[in-house]
């Protein structure tokens, strides 16, 4: 079906047709696959068309194509009255499920990466008492309900969305990020450097520090007598001091055998 032509003040202009809601829906299946197909659940693709063809035939093909655009950008299949403020340029706000991406994304790199002023709101709400973004579906549903009553508001007060820079690492300049070239003899010099310290093998190893052990002269005061050259002032003393000596040792020593 082709593109009818109506009158809008003064002009003949195209309006939105059959023909535009097949490739707005072929252009989702493309684009989202599963997160279409599970969107629309329960319904045949021709179903599909026929409820874009319904809520969507008072715009012009024009506008269509302002929807059609904004596709390239939306991480995830938007609903039919959400298409058609695209179309109608009223879309002010993220959805809740590209807001939703983005935090997930904050919170994977460090929460460093640009971010939209009201999805970092949601954000902070929802890590305040959990101190993370999980991916479950709880911090899902709690974060689309954050973000939707923050849009509401921001509706009611005509606030706009802004999206805030990504902050820079602790520790990062912009001097680290700048390459200063050094002379061919200098890089030469630590690059040879550099392959010594790899070079395990041949590499000098300083001799540790060896140390002596310290002569002590331990002098015995009353030494006993040795038992060979002095046997009787050898068992003497052992008298003396209770030692038990052997009966067989004693008469041989006494005999001088």
């Amino acid at each position: 079906m082709l593109n009818p032509v109506v009158q809008q003040q003064g002009e003949m202009v195209q309006q939105f047709s059959e023909q535009d809601a097949r490739k707005l829906v072929e252009d989702m299946l493309l684009m989202y696959g599963k997160k279409f197909t599970d969107q629309w659940s329960g319904l045949k693709k021709g179903q599909v068309v026929e409820k874009f063809v319904e809520k969507l035939s008072d715009l012009t093909y024009v506008q269509f194509l302002r929807g059609l655009k904004r596709l390239d950008t939306a991480e995830w299949p938007p609903s039919i009255p959400e298409f058609k403020k695209w179309c109608l340029g009223g879309y002010e706000y993220q959805s809740s499920d590209d807001a939703w991406l983005q935090a997930l994304n904050y919170e994977r790199n460090n929460r460093c990466n640009v971010i939209n002023k009201f999805t970092k709101q949601a954000f902070d709400e929802v890590v305040q008492p959990y101190g993370h973004l999980g991916s479950s579906d709880t911090f899902y549903k709690v974060f689309s309900s954050v973000y939707r009553r923050i849009i509401t508001e921001a509706r009611e007060c005509n606030e706009a969305d802004e999206l805030i820079e990504a902050v820079s690492q602790l520790g990062h300049s912009q001097q680290e990020t700048e390459h200063k070239p050094v002379s061919n003899e200098v890089a030469r010099q630590q690059y040879e450097s550099f392959k010594a310290k790899l070079n395990v093998k041949n590499r000098h190893v300083p001799k540790p520090q060896e140390l002596k052990p310290k002569q002590h002269s331990v002098e015995i005061e009353n030494p006993w007598p040795d038992p060979f050259d002095n046997p009787a002032a050898y068992l003497s003393a052992c008298d003396l001091d209770g030692v038990v000596v052997p009966i067989e040792i004693r008469r041989q020593m006494e005999s001088g055998v």
